[in-house]
């Protein structure tokens, strides 16, 4: 049915509420959700033009369409293993991208206070709990590198080697945000000590990192919850296949080659033309 509570009427109707359904059950970025409505679009739309060279109307071509693609839950299910890579991709490289910018920030703080010097963060002049959650965001960070590397690993040309199946991105993404947050959680609880502590603290400096620990540790919370949520979901929403099931993507194709066929044999050959003042 249609936004206005009635059936569809025309081909395209049929069509574009089944991709509203779809659409509403595909996760991840927007851009890849885009990318795959638009790639079902060309595929229902090839196969509802052959189905009506057989004779059928165009709402009932489009149905017929879509019962060859399938119900909306399974269409959806198969592509969540693709959508949960996109997703853990995207967030590992905002990771990456936000988490130098956050360092610089505590870096520069702490140097512009008397708890820095030109020397290593371990071996600042820190009281005995702050010293501890240091030593904690450290371990978190090098926890939140190594799964962010890997995701990136899993999500990008490596994966013609890596067995993306049990790699997990979604997984490992799941584990570098929550271990970025981790990093901020310590980093916050450290900031409280110091300014617990007498001595002279840069205000604005520290200010500004605490809030920039803040806004990550927001973002990295819900990529956490996302990726996880995702990873955990993949194969609960694989539906079993029936007999005489085909992958969505070869059906994909085959509709598009069927397609292009169809119009390449109803086409009339295009006959050389005798040139002006010669007869064949």
């Amino acid at each position: 049915m249609t936004g206005s509570g009635r059936l569809p009427d025309t081909g395209d109707e049929v069509i574009g509420s089944y991709l509203t359904a779809i659409a509403a059950r595909l996760p991840g970025p927007a851009t890849s959700r885009r990318d795959i409505l638009d790639e079902l679009r060309a595929g229902v739309a090839d196969a509802a033009d052959t189905y009506r060279g057989t004779g059928l109307n165009p709402v009932e071509a489009a149905r017929a369409a879509i019962d060859e693609f399938g119900s909306p839950d399974r269409v959806a299910a198969e592509f969540h293993s693709e959508l949960a890579a996109a997703q853990a991709r995207r967030t590992a490289v905002s990771l990456l991208a936000i988490g130098p910018l956050t360092g610089a920030v505590w870096i520069a703080a702490a140097l512009a206070s008397h708890i820095g010097r030109l020397a290593p963060p371990w071996e600042w002049a820190l009281p005995a709990g702050a010293r501890l959650a240091g030593h904690l965001a450290i371990i978190a960070l090098v926890v939140a590198i190594g799964s962010t590397l890997f995701t990136l690993a899993a999500t990008g040309r490596l994966t013609r080697w890596l067995d993306t199946g049990r790699a997990r991105p979604a997984a490992s993404a799941a584990i570098a945000a929550g271990s970025v947050a981790a990093v901020d959680v310590a980093l916050l609880a450290a900031l409280v000590m110091l300014a617990a502590t007498p001595g002279r603290l840069a205000v604005l400096p520290l200010a500004a990192a605490g809030a920039a620990s803040l806004v990550r540790l927001g973002f990295a919370a819900r990529s956490a919850r996302t990726c996880f949520t995702m990873g955990t979901a993949r194969h609960e929403k694989r539906l079993p296949f029936q007999a005489g099931d085909h992958p969505l993507h070869l059906r994909l194709a085959t509709w598009v080659l069927v397609a292009n066929f169809s119009r390449a044999v109803s086409s009339p050959p295009l006959l050389p033309q005798a040139s002006p003042g010669r007869t064949p």
